[in-house]
């Protein structure tokens, strides 16, 4: 219990919610404000303790106006189902939410107002949350999705791009159907950042992926998948084709035919323990 109770010293907040909140007082909205901080906390508490609850490292927990990001120090490499509990749990406990307060409001302890208010509100920061931009829970569990499919590093970069393109998407729509609603401009250029930011460390993700894996936190793999390639390619590019959640047995070939096939920890320990970032594969075979 002590570990769940710890997540509530790790809370921080966002000095963008204080932006939102001097504008509510400024406009005699502070009764609405304490409701939607009590939601977002409450929905940031979820994912915090779902990741508690499988032993993930949570650094912070930051609330935003709109929801909030519990930071956490994993890095790609845990199970695909605890990746999607501690995502969806979250805006799960939106679920409960409601449910509480309508049975508060049936049994007349809250008044007409208050419900539709609360009901608003949670509906609003779940739709929000659930859209696939990053760093959004809908972002995530897209980052999720092309994981599945796809190298984590083209992952990464596919989920930035879809992410660019619908924030783009949402602005436009926003211009045209709301173009005064400031809040909703001061969280779209929030995520605008935040997604620039995403794609500048992108290097620095694929890094932590790989510094995990090297390290020996590898999780659960579903299947080994072998990757086919030329003996002078190098290492480094090799490693941009790792999956999460997949152990990989590395085809080298030169001249058309098969050489010799690498265990991947054979290429973790050449790039990050010998430093050969640059070198070829067949350095492995013929060093």
């Amino acid at each position: 219990m002590n570990k769940y109770i710890e997540l509530l010293g790790k809370l921080h907040v966002h000095p963008l919610f204080w932006l939102i909140a001097g504008m509510a007082v400024l406009t005699a909205h502070f009764k609405q404000l304490c409701l939607l901080f009590f939601i977002v906390l409450v929905h940031e508490l979820g994912h915090a303790a779902a990741a508690v609850f499988f032993s993930w490292r949570v650094k912070r927990i930051l609330l935003l106006p709109f929801g909030g990001v519990a930071e956490v120090e994993e890095y790609g490499n845990r199970p695909f189902r605890e990746e999607w509990i501690v995502t969806l749990a979250g805006p799960a406990q939106h679920l409960w939410l409601i449910a509480a307060a309508f049975f508060l409001w049936k049994a007349g302890w809250i008044a007409d107002e208050g419900w539709e208010l609360f009901f608003r509100y949670n509906l609003a920061v779940l739709g929000l949350n659930l859209l696939p931009i990053w760093p959004l829970d809908g972002g995530k569990l897209l980052f999720l999705l092309l994981a599945y499919f796809r190298p984590f590093s083209a992952a990464h970069r596919h989920m930035v791009a879809v992410s660019a393109v619908l924030l783009a998407v949402f602005a436009v729509l926003l211009f045209v159907v709301a173009p005064r609603q400031l809040d909703l401009w001061t969280i779209a250029a929030f995520l605008a950042h935040a997604i620039w930011q995403e794609q500048k460390q992108h290097p620095y993700v694929v890094m932590r992926f790989l510094l995990e894996r090297y390290y020996g936190k590898k999780g659960d793999y579903a299947r080994l998948r072998t990757i086919t390639a030329p003996a002078d390619e190098r290492i480094s590019h090799v490693l941009h084709r790792f999956y999460r959640g997949q152990k990989h047995a590395i085809v080298v070939v030169r001249n058309g035919r098969e050489r010799t096939t690498l265990d991947e920890n054979e290429l973790l320990h050449a790039f990050f323990s010998e430093k050969q970032t640059d070198a070829p594969l067949g350095a492995l075979i013929y060093s």
